[in-house]
């Protein structure tokens, strides 16, 4: 019998709009109301996710830190993985702010470290730094956080990147604030061996998830350090195989010829190496077949920028295939699905229990009187 799963399992807060279809020119009717943000959040540490990953980026309708700072203070139970660009805030001024987060919400906050993919889009930020800039932007980022948290005060710090002077970070987190962080160029790799506490990778091919965590095992020797290893991807779960198929194939059925076209014109804005890789899986796809090798399909990188593949499957496939993935390593996993609050729930029902254990309970009928509740 297969031992229950030690993995950490992580789903994705929505701040743009829900829906049951990506890609439409007409906006998702869900709105990501604080209402909605925070049921999504109760939803899922029911069913069974210790936290839920926000995204940055203009695109969203929120801004995270204070959409999740709001949803935190109206909920219990899971916690959030708070997304950051370096270039948006003085790194002294923000290791205060998650330190103040994690004091008011202990245990339930988590910082991802996102150095961007797109000039075009850090642009709007206001943020024209190049490639090597940017990831030397990065690592003092995550040097200073650390150094803020981990440190007692007074402070000083003096780079070409950041300076500041005899800063006070009083109270320090109570509880350890984890570093995630992801990158497939060798700078990022490298960053991460000396700075994070979990690696991610979106999902990929299993060769290429294999080479990744290789060069990355290379580096912790080099380093003296020992890395947590997350994979972040979609899920679409239904008791079959074939549901799950028809299921992938109805996410995008409503992909609007004019968005399709816009992203494949945004991808020559891209410099990532990490989403160079998304794009690039799903040009060489070949005769309009989206999967990537078994259960795993590429059809969300049509309509969505970031991890472009899906785990699809009956829920013993996807069990399966995520036990794998544990087997090369991996043992935090990054979920989402359209919409996101009712595909929390399918997976915590469907899944769940094939990776928790449980699922063998028998319900008991204790009198021939009253008739038993379903």
């Amino acid at each position: 019998m297969t031992s229950p799963s030690t993995s950490d399992f992580l789903w994705f807060c929505q701040l743009s709009r829900d829906g049951e279809f990506i890609g439409t020119k007409e906006k998702p009717p869900r709105r990501p109301t604080l209402e909605y943000v925070s049921s999504l959040i109760e939803t899922a540490a029911e069913a069974g996710f210790s936290s839920l990953l926000t995204a940055t980026n203009y695109h969203s309708e929120h801004e995270n830190y204070t959409a999740a700072i709001a949803a935190l203070a109206r909920t219990r139970g899971a916690g959030l993985l708070i997304a950051v660009r370096p270039g948006m805030f003085h790194p002294a001024m923000y290791a205060k702010m998650i330190a103040t987060a994690q004091n008011l919400f202990p245990g339930r906050v988590r910082v991802n470290i996102v150095t961007g993919s797109s000039p075009a889009e850090n642009a709007m930020y206001g943020d024209f730094e190049d490639h090597g800039q940017r990831y030397e932007r990065t690592r003092e980022f995550m040097r200073v956080l650390r150094t803020l948290w981990e440190q007692e005060p007074p402070v000083s710090y003096e780079s070409d990147v950041y300076s500041f002077k005899n800063a006070v970070l009083d109270p320090r987190p109570v509880v350890p604030v984890p570093l995630y962080f992801g990158g497939a160029s060798d700078a990022a790799k490298r960053i991460a061996a000396e700075l994070a506490d979990v690696y991610l990778l979106w999902g990929e091919r299993r060769d290429m998830i294999e080479e990744r965590l290789g060069k990355m095992r290379e580096l912790e020797k080099e380093y003296g350090r020992t890395l947590g290893y997350g994979l972040r991807t979609h899920v679409v779960v239904r008791e079959t195989e074939e549901e799950a198929w028809q299921a992938a194939d109805r996410l995008i059925s409503r992909v609007d010829p004019e968005v399709r076209r816009a992203f494949v014109e945004s991808y020559k804005h891209v410099d990532g190496v990490g989403q160079l890789r998304q794009i690039e899986m799903l040009r060489n796809l070949k005769d309009g077949d989206l999967t990537v090798e078994p259960n795993l399909w590429a059809g969300v990188g049509m309509a969505r920028s970031g991890v472009g593949v899906a785990i699809v499957g009956s829920p013993r496939q996807v069990a399966d295939k995520i036990r794998d993935y544990e087997s090369m390593g991996i043992s935090t996993f990054i979920f989402s699905g359209y919409p996101h609050l009712e595909e929390a729930r399918r997976f915590g029902e469907l899944v769940m229990p094939l990776l928790r254990g449980g699922q063998g309970e028998q319900r008991v009928i204790h009198t021939d009187v009253v008739a038993p509740t379903s």
